[in-house]
Order: structure tokens, then C-alpha cells, then sequence
């Protein structure tokens, strides 16, 4: 993928999903292997991260209880990747396309490839995979920078995203060696 049209989004490595209601040590250990890649990453290529920030009574909660409420603790993106994101974008859905100004940003920043890596794989970043699919993005998920909220589903999900859209997923080495 051509770098200078590439970006990285980060999807939901916030407290919450790190070592709030849904972290587990898998989640720990993407966190470490991101600021790893990010320090390396940062002024290379463009970073935006994309956050859950729910508004109170969500739809969501109804599936998942409440989590991410905008504004809280468990909301906000985990202290070792603050440095990080040159945008941060609020998402309510697990698409961080729908509802919000990624398209947009994309575009006008002349984006056509997106390296995407975070949390829950089986999730926010398989949606949103799927909403760049049907925008005709060129997508490489970082497969060693994801983690699932039951890891379980963690191969299912990097392999339905191979099959339904095309995507591969690299290691964080990998994506080192293509944008550096």
C-alpha cells in the first residue's frame, strides 16, 4: 500500500475495554505491542483513533450493558496511547464510519488505505472493516495489535474479515517494514 496515501485507525483501545469492564491481559499486551508500533508509527503516517463515547440510556446498552459513557473514565483511550492519535474520534456504533467524520477526514486527507488494528476484532473492528469494504478502502488489519472481548472469537474474526471483504491482516512488524 502506497504510505503516502495509508493511515492507521485505532479502534476502542480505551480503559473500558483494557482493564475496565471488558479488559483481560490479551487487551494489555495489544495496548503494549501498539505503543511499540505507534512510537515508531508517530510522524510517519497518519494516526486517528476512534473511541467509544456512548450518551446515556444507549441502544447498546441493552446488548452489552453500560460501557464507555463519553466523558468517563472508561470512555477515554488508555494513558500508554494518549501520545499517540494525531485525530480522536467519538463513535457510538460499532462502525467507526457510521455516525461520524472518518469519511470525511479520509478523504480530504487523501487517504485510500487504512492499516486498522484494536478492540473487540469480532466487533468495532470487523463493522468497521466492513463500512470501509462498501467505501472501497484498502484495508490491512494488524492482527497482533487486535484483541477480542472473548478471545475465543479472536480467528473467526480475522478470517471472516479475509473472506468477506478481501482484507489480510499483517503483524505489527510488518506494518513497521511497509510505512518506515
Amino acid at each position: 500500500m502506497d504510505k503516502t496515501k495509508s493511515c492507521v485507525l485505532v479502534v476502542d483501545m480505551i480503559n473500558d475495554f483494557v482493564t475496565g469492564k471488558f479488559g483481560d491481559s490479551n487487551a494489555v499486551e495489544s495496548v503494549k505491542l501498539a505503543e511499540i508500533a505507534l512510537k515508531q508509527l508517530k510522524g510517519n503516517i497518519p494516526i486517528i483513533f476512534a473511541k467509544d463515547s456512548h450518551i446515556k440510556n444507549d441502544p447498546e446498552f441493552k446488548v452489552w450493558g453500560e460501557h464507555a459513557i463519553d466523558g468517563t473514565w472508561g470512555s477515554e483511550i488508555v494513558d500508554a496511547l494518549k501520545p499517540f492519535p494525531d485525530y480522536i474520534l467519538k463513535k457510538r456504533h460499532y462502525d467507526a464510519f457510521f455516525d461520524t467524520d472518518l469519511d470525511s477526514l479520509l478523504r480530504a486527507s487523501g487517504i485510500a488505505n487504512i492499516y486498522i488494528f484494536g478492540i473487540s476484532t469480532d466487533i468495532c473492528v470487523e463493522h468497521t472493516c466492513a463500512a470501509a469494504f462498501y467505501r472501497y478502502y484498502n484495508v490491512k488489519v494488524i492482527s497482533d495489535l487486535c484483541a477480542c472481548i472473548d478471545n475465543s472469537h479472536q480467528i473467526s474474526a480475522l478470517t471472516n474479515i479475509k473472506i468477506n471483504y478481501g482484507y489480510t491482516h499483517i503483524n505489527s512488524e510488518e506494518l513497521l517494514k511497509e510505512v518506515i
